[in-house]
């Protein structure tokens, strides 16, 4: 039985709260029959305030800094302690930008080990999240999509004995993680809604003055040049979703040697087909290999 929680720790919002609470109830069933992946007993979502998003986060990702750190030789520490340290620094530069106007949700582990959905009100009316049901359906099950994986996953424990920088998502597992979200929220509005349904494709006019302003800072800007790990990520697990299932697909979340390599996700018929080998070779009992 699992308890889903919806919590406004702004104290200031108690319609959203109830709105966020009624999507999430009928989201949660979807996403477990789409995902096949258990609930967690504990579901935890909150309305933060943006400063509460930021202290949340960079204490997620400096305690994920120090998970992937302690597995690796002591010699290391010092150059890692002060990648923490730049990394920290840059966050909190757009911090401000990006928990108060542009990121609409973000699920982190805090503090008792356990994975809790953080979402800022004014982010949500800012990004025009709250425009339709569809979107606020999208991202509901897309960051509880997150709390699941964290859950199978152990929270990138069941992979990170011989590859720590899985706690930090480094490589390929950024892809793997937000397309696999990206793909279960796109199945659950199709569920809900009769089509899929993309925030990405919210009309200028729907986004504020004050997200667009902050969308077009340089720093945002930088950020934006890089991968896009959304629908490169998609474009990765849909594939190989269709190929092997879900069933199948989630032996990756603790199976190392089933994560996709960087030229798998350039190529995402390559880690398809890969998988079905490998899959297939498990069934016949073969030893398998690795390609």
């Amino acid at each position: 039985m699992t308890n889903l929680l919806m919590l406004d720790k702004t104290k200031r919002h108690p319609e959203l709260r109830a709105q966020v609470e009624s999507v999430l109830q009928q989201v949660a069933p979807l996403v477990r029959e789409t995902t096949r992946l258990e609930l967690p007993s504990v579901v935890t979502f909150q309305l933060v305030t943006p400063e509460q998003w930021q202290a949340d986060s960079a204490a997620d990702m400096s305690d994920n800094v120090q998970r992937s750190r302690m597995r690796k030789p002591r010699w290391q520490a010092p150059v890692i302690n002060l990648i923490e340290r730049v990394s920290l620094a840059k966050f909190h530069q757009v911090a401000p930008l990006l928990g108060g106007v542009l990121v609409m949700g973000a699920t982190v582990v805090r503090p008792s080990y356990q994975s809790t959905t953080m979402l800022v009100p004014d982010a949500l009316r800012h990004s025009g999240v709250l425009s339709r049901p569809e979107y606020l359906a999208q991202l509901i099950a897309h960051e509880l999509t997150h709390q699941l994986q964290g859950l199978d996953t152990r929270h990138c424990e069941a992979w990170a004995e011989k590859r720590p920088s899985a706690i930090v998502r480094s490589g390929s597992i950024k892809f793997l993680v937000e397309g696999h979200a990206h793909w279960v929220d796109q199945e659950v509005t199709r569920l809900l809604f009769g089509k899929s349904h993309d925030i990405g494709d919210l009309s200028k006019p729907t986004l504020s003055d004050v997200y667009r302003e902050a969308d077009a800072d340089p720093r945002i800007v930088k950020m934006r040049s890089g991968p896009d790990f959304y629908k490169e990520g998609l474009a990765l697990v849909r594939p190989t979703m269709e190929a092997v299932g879900a069933a199948n697909f989630n032996r990756a979340w603790t199976d190392l040697a089933l994560l996709p390599t960087r030229r798998e996700v350039k190529h995402p018929v390559l880690w398809a087909a890969r998988l079905v080998r490998l899959l297939s070779t498990a069934t016949t009992g073969v030893p398998r290999s690795v390609g």
